[in-house]
């Protein structure tokens, strides 16, 4: 097959025209002037960060865990019903019920996440274009959309929930012994499970990264080039075998970027919490607290803000890997 013929061939798919390898601080360079002249990734970036469990971490800060005798309290009615058998019909309409909103919510949050990655991936491909760092655009007009993203993300899941099933018993050994007859009241619960496992929840980490990062490089297969789905998520995997140091760079970059940017906003707004919540309880003036709230949710925000950054620098890290890395 002649050199003329494939181009041809990827130009019909929709792949970039340019598509030579360059060098990987050239790429990453890449995505980090992506990422400062397209502040609207910015937000996609930041949609996709809290549809992805961020928004979960995002509000660690004003969450407060229950104790063993609040969840004794709370559950320990229903779940003896279940367990000896006798639940009433309201009881198991609230578990139905319960049960079909957390679907809900679990495919909200998937097809949002794909649909901020889809959209992130034409923003960055066009902006390269603009800056002359790619030649030439694919045409994604028709290209794969928000459904095919969701379905490569919800395929790189398996790994993880595997990963999961296997270390479920361990982890809910230790939650379950700190739970009921904790060590240490002093040190957070989540930090007294993870020092009790650390290795086996660093290997779900890690299957996690490695399903993530073999995801981000199928859904660009997918858009870029529109492969199918089954095609995309396999070459995805291929990818991780055919140039590994080069991917997992650009992946583990992009979260450290992630990290560095969101985890100090975050233990900064843990901390100016706890400091809202001792001037409330102290009685003081109604002003000095609105200032203090004020000031709280001012770190807080500019947290989201940083976690949008970090997760945009993040995807156009893949993105542009992906236009040069083939």
């Amino acid at each position: 097959m002649t050199a003329a013929v494939t181009a041809g061939q990827d130009a019909a798919r929709g792949a970039p025209a340019a598509r030579g390898r360059v060098g990987w601080r050239s790429a990453m360079s890449g995505a980090f002037v992506v990422t400062l002249v397209r502040p609207a990734s910015w937000a996609l970036g930041l949609a996709g960060f809290l549809a992805g469990g961020g928004i979960v971490i995002v509000t660690w800060p004003i969450v407060v865990l229950p104790t063993p005798t609040g969840l004794q309290n709370a559950l320990g009615a229903p779940v003896s019903s279940l367990v000896f058998g006798s639940p009433s019909a309201e009881l198991l309409g609230l578990v139905a019920a319960g049960i079909l909103v957390v679907l809900a919510v679990l495919a909200g949050a998937l097809l949002t996440g794909a649909w901020a990655e889809r959209q992130g991936i034409e923003i960055a491909v066009a902006a390269a274009v603009d800056e002359g760092l790619i030649a030439a655009s694919p045409d994604l007009r028709g290209a794969p959309g928000t459904g095919r993203v969701a379905l490569i993300r919800l395929l790189s899941l398996v790994p993880v929930a595997v990963a999961l099933a296997l270390a479920w018993q361990p982890i809910y050994d230790v939650t379950y012994h700190e739970l009921i007859l904790p060590d240490d009241l002093v040190t957070p619960l989540p930090i007294r499970v993870i020092g009790a496992v650390p290795w086996l929840l660093a290997g779900v980490l890690a299957t996690w990264l490695v399903s993530d990062t073999a995801a981000a490089e199928g859904v660009r297969r997918l858009v870029l080039e529109r492969r199918s789905v089954p095609v995309a998520w396999a070459m995805g995997w291929l990818d991780l075998v055919r140039r590994p140091l080069r991917v997992f760079s650009a992946a583990t970059l992009g979260l450290a970027a992630l990290l560095l940017l969101t985890g100090p906003s975050l233990l900064a707004a843990a901390f100016g919490w706890q400091r809202v919540r001792d001037l409330i309880g102290s009685g003081r003036e109604p002003v000095v607290v609105l200032a203090a709230v004020l000031v709280w949710v001012a770190i807080w925000l500019g947290g989201l803000a940083l976690a949008g950054v970090g997760a945009a620098f993040r995807s156009n890290a893949m993105t542009m890997e992906a236009v040069h890395g083939s």
